[in-house]
């Protein structure tokens, strides 16, 4: 018996033996879980207040990245890149945007792995203020400002108005911030570009020019349907107007009419008064005196030697951009927040515009007749004489936003022709006006060479039917005045023949416009596609061959390509307002 029970001793020890040696043997297959996520902050981050920074930090990840996540204090933080799933290294970027408020910040980036092990790590920021820019004082005077450049490195005030004579040019140079101190009347400032004078303002889309009020700081200070803090920008020349009677030159609205400098007209259609590329004219509209406003921009028989391009007018209390006479050819607008009109054309102007946008709101007008475009041809005894305000216009986008409930359909048109206007819409967009399409018809104004009436029902009236033949609206997108049927009956609700009117010569209109444009919503976007369209009929039905008024065919309607980038983008007010 002893015997056998030391035999069945050692078997159980062989047997636990066996069991352990298995065990130890399974044990160091088994894979260990890798270490946690390491991530590295990088130091010495400095960002100035409002302004970005990227922040990059380096991570490890054994167990192979998964995620990552961070929280910003004193602002705000997206991750810019990452590594790719998986990776056991590599770099996040993140983009820290810092407040207003100068000092301490930071942002925290979390890392976490496939095995949800994780890590972080807090990157330090120094918010600094913004450089401050010395100012210069530019102070009225009889021998104007002489041929002088205006740096980016300062900020030029203008204490009063203050002339570019005849002979001088003021050069400005891109990025260059010009501010005009408040004031009405004889207080008001503005700059003014007198006949002979240039201003060669030469902004870039990176670095565009601005002129606005002295209380803007553009950074918000200023609402943004701010106006009068500044008069605006006068810009006069020796072109042709229809200022018959006054022997052709004429003093400027809202200079006094004792100051010589404010006088423009002559016979140069070609004449040249400098450059305006990529310049934002911002919160002006000092008035004078009763009726008497600067306008955001006033263009005084400016010649088609002129380059305006990519030029805004944001929040003025006048009309945006304002043309007596003169043949300038201009390209790429953007006029937002109007008081009164978008476009404002009188005197016999006879020059071009192609993508002008026009964005009026309701709410932000400060006139009893404030319109998309106000389309005069002449004043007082001068409306039927030549030359006809023969304007060329394409891809105009006039766009209105709200209703005023205190003003009559007649005082909010989309768009009034009168005194003897003789201009041509092509390919354009009329939308959200809760005001008609108007024109005028008069047979009391009487041309003194042909000895026919000259309103703008005779304008557009065939030569034919006894009529010029000049005025042609055609090959465009209407949507306006709570129009939405593309029929008789809608065109009928969309248009009125005024101050003379005659049922059948309305008809007559309407039934032309219906043959040759198209009420239809052209499928306007939101946020940065506000005023980009989307309906099939914007590249449909073009008008072409616009080379004959000097003007391009662009393929589309409206001011802005449907399947492009909007001029205005990233240097106009304008594009940071949809933006936000």
């Amino acid at each position: 018996m002893k015997k056998t029970n030391r035999l069945q001793v050692l078997s159980f020890l062989a047997l636990m033996l066996g069991i352990a040696v298995f065990a130890t043997s399974c044990k160091k297959t088994e894979t260990p879980t890798p270490d946690a996520p390491t991530v590295t902050a990088p130091s010495n981050n400095e960002v100035q207040v409002s302004n970005a920074a990227d922040i990059s930090f380096t991570v490890s990840v054994p167990g192979g990245f998964s995620s990552a996540s961070s929280v910003a204090v004193g602002g705000t933080s997206t991750i810019k890149s990452q590594p790719a799933a998986g990776s056991t290294t590599g770099t996040v970027v993140i983009t820290f945007t810092a407040d207003a408020n100068s000092g301490s910040a930071s942002v925290t980036l979390t890392v976490a792995d496939n095995n949800q092990k994780s890590n972080n790590a807090t990157a330090a920021i120094n918010k600094t203020s913004l450089p401050v820019t010395p100012t210069k004082d530019v102070y009225a005077s009889a021998d104007g400002i002489g041929s002088v450049t205006w740096s980016s490195d300062t900020i030029y005030i203008l204490r009063g108005f203050i002339f570019v004579n005849d002979g001088q040019t003021l050069t400005i140079e891109p990025g260059t911030v010009i501010k005009g101190q408040p004031g009405q009347g004889a207080g008001a400032s503005a700059l003014i570009v007198a006949r002979g004078g240039k201003i060669m303002a030469q902004g870039t889309a990176s670095a565009p020019i601005i002129m606005t009020g002295l209380a803007d700081d553009l950074n918000g200070s200023v609402p943004e349907d701010a106006v009068q803090t500044w008069g605006g920008l006068i810009i006069l020349g020796k072109a042709t107007t229809n200022n018959n009677a006054e022997g052709g030159v004429k003093s400027i609205e809202g200079i006094s009419e004792t100051e010589t400098r404010g006088l423009y007209g002559g016979t140069n259609d070609n004449d040249n008064s400098g450059v305006l590329e990529y310049v934002s004219v911002r919160h002006g509209g000092s008035v004078i005196g009763a009726d008497n406003e600067i306008n955001g921009i006033s263009l005084g028989a400016v010649g088609s030697a002129t380059l305006i391009d990519h030029v805004e007018v944001f929040a003025n209390f006048d009309d945006g951009i304002e043309f007596f006479g003169g043949a300038p050819k201009l390209t790429n607008i953007v006029i937002t927040y109007a008081g009164d009109d978008g476009l404002d054309e009188d005197e016999g102007f006879h020059g071009t515009i192609q993508n002008a946008l026009v964005w009026k709101k309701a709410e932000y007008n400060k006139s009893s007749d404030p319109r998309g475009s106000e389309d005069d041809g002449g004043v007082g005894a001068n409306e039927p004489e030549k030359p006809f305000a023969t304007v060329k216009m394409a891809n105009i986008t006039l766009y209105n936003e709200g209703t005023n409930t205190n003003l009559d359909a007649l005082s909010k048109q989309t768009f009034y022709m009168r005194d003897g206007w003789a201009g041509s819409f092509y390919n354009s967009i009329f939308y959200g006006f809760d005001g008609p399409i108007d024109m005028e018809r008069r047979t009391d104004k009487i041309n003194s060479v042909d000895n026919k009436s000259a309103s703008c029902y005779d304008q557009w009236l065939s030569v034919a039917d006894g009529g010029y033949g000049n005025l042609k609206i055609e090959n465009n997108i209407i949507y306006t005045n709570g129009t939405t049927t593309n029929d008789s009956t809608g065109f009928a609700n969309m248009f009125v023949l005024s101050d003379e009117s005659d049922a059948a010569k309305e008809w007559a209109v309407e039934q032309y416009l219906m043959a040759h444009n198209v009420i239809a919503d052209p499928g306007f976007g939101t946020g940065t596609d506000k005023f980009t369209p989307s309906s099939a009929e914007v590249t449909a039905n073009l008008a072409t061959g616009l080379s004959i008024f000097g003007l391009e065919d662009r393929g589309y309607k409206g001011a802005i390509d449907p399947n492009g980038t909007p001029f205005f983008a990233n240097w106009s007010l304008t594009w940071s307002i949809i933006n936000q």
